[in-house]
């Protein structure tokens, strides 16, 4: 291995030891935001119609700005412009409790700062991403990514279920006041990167030796980055209307208490980790494009399934993540590999607003469909969607992604200008 080359290891290393916590903590964070503002907010209101707002003040800035936000993430330092969104995240995030303190009312306070936090959210997400562009080496991306969903998952997960004890003991404040703290902790690691070599990580990538879990030839020069950017999206489909149906379906189809849903999220959560942790082994026998398509096909398999009983609603919910994980992780990295790296940032903000907005309009429908039919539909009718998306996609990327020697004119999709 030449110097160059273990130079640009050791620097992709001490990035990824960085990156991973920080979304763990800022993940952590802001799922103990969200989970103590919609009880502060219905405690006060009393309405389930005012948490759904908050949720919509939460979702509309990113699909707004994202594509904006991701055009300057390269055109400026990445590593800055995360920092810069992490200290106005903490102080929107402390603004609240302030807010609290000083008599202000309730509801408003709790809009405007989840609407600050959703559109600082708006610049970090697609800055974070180009960040990792910048500084991981291409070969080393499955593995990042695989250990970054395990820790941004783990943190929400695992604040999602101490938000509701928390907030019983220690009242929401407190937990406000933390995820400020989150925000400048993530601050931190992410400014201890350091500034950006001079040496970018892609100019030395094909000289090192890898130690990546998977052994995929390079990417070629220029890709279909729109159907991949669907392809990667196609997973918050299933994530924004699960979050609004399931609870239905444990409710009112099968008549059970909230402990299902606390057994159901867990399952999940379990289902989901074990995917990623194991997405090394499961990524060296089933390749790239195939794998992100089998995933998802896999996890709708298991969507499918559930509203038929409750009991198998238990059995097929880990199965259903682990299958996503696999699908998540490995549609993640075909992206952030097809991506030019001067161009990441608009492309990782273009699908954080398709996400977010194909989730919306999913959620919508399909909460029609089963008010006017049953929740069960909305089950059926989703899977649907996104089946025909991945077949979709799976079909117009095979070819493609298979001739990295063809032109770059004969399968070059436009980006964001």
């Amino acid at each position: 291995m030449s110097n160059s080359s273990a130079e640009a290891v050791r620097r992709s290393k001490i990035a990824e030891r960085l990156l991973v916590p920080a979304g763990f903590i800022t993940t952590a964070g802001n799922a103990f935001q969200i989970t103590a503002a919609a009880i502060l907010v219905f405690t006060a209101e009393k309405t389930t119609l005012s948490v759904g707002w908050l949720f919509i003040a939460v979702s509309i800035p990113q699909v707004a700005l994202a594509v904006m936000f991701g055009k300057l993430a390269d055109r400026v330092d990445r590593r800055m412009l995360c920092v810069t969104a992490d200290l106005i995240s903490a102080v929107s995030a402390f603004a609240l409790p302030v807010w609290l303190w000083i008599g202000g009312p309730t509801d408003i306070g709790s809009y405007i700062a989840n609407f600050l936090l959703a559109a600082t959210t708006a610049l970090f997400m697609p800055a974070s991403n180009a960040l990792v562009k910048e500084r991981v080496l291409d070969e080393r991306l499955g593995k990042f990514n695989a250990y970054f969903e395990m820790a941004t998952n783990t943190g929400m997960l695992a604040a999602s279920a101490l938000a509701g004890f928390l907030v019983i003991w220690f009242g929401p404040t407190p937990l406000f006041v933390f995820n400020s703290l989150t925000f400048v902790a993530s601050a931190i690691l992410t400014y201890a990167i350091g500034r950006k070599p001079k040496q970018p990580v892609a100019a030395v990538a094909a000289e090192t030796e890898t130690e990546a879990v998977e052994v995929d030839r390079p990417a070629p020069v220029s890709q279909p980055i729109k159907r991949l950017v669907l392809l990667y999206s196609n997973g918050n489909i299933g994530l924004m209307v699960a979050n609004v149906i399931l609870t239905a379906l444990v409710l009112h189809t099968f008549n059970q208490g909230a402990w299902l849903i606390g057994v159901v999220d867990a399952l999940a959560g379990a289902g989901f980790l074990i995917g990623a942790a194991s997405y090394g082994w499961v990524s060296k026998r089933i390749k790239g494009l195939n794998l992100a398509v089998l995933g998802m096909l896999g996890n709708l398999v298991m969507f499918a399934l559930q509203p038929t009983h409750y009991i198998v609603l238990m059995v097929c919910i880990p199965f259903a993540g682990f299958c996503f994980a696999q699908g998540r992780i490995a549609a993640r990295t075909l992206l952030m590999r097809a991506s030019p790296e001067e161009k990441t940032g608009r492309i990782f903000g273009s699908a954080q607003a398709l996400g977010l907005a194909l989730g919306i309009g999913a959620t919508v429908g399909l909460s029609a469909l089963a008010d006017a039919t049953t929740v069960p539909y909305a089950f059926w009718g989703c899977a649907i969607l996104q089946g025909a998306i991945a077949i979709g996609t799976y079909i117009s990327l095979v070819k493609p992604l298979a001739s990295p020697e063809r032109k770059p004119a004969e399968i070059l999709e436009a980006t964001a200008a």
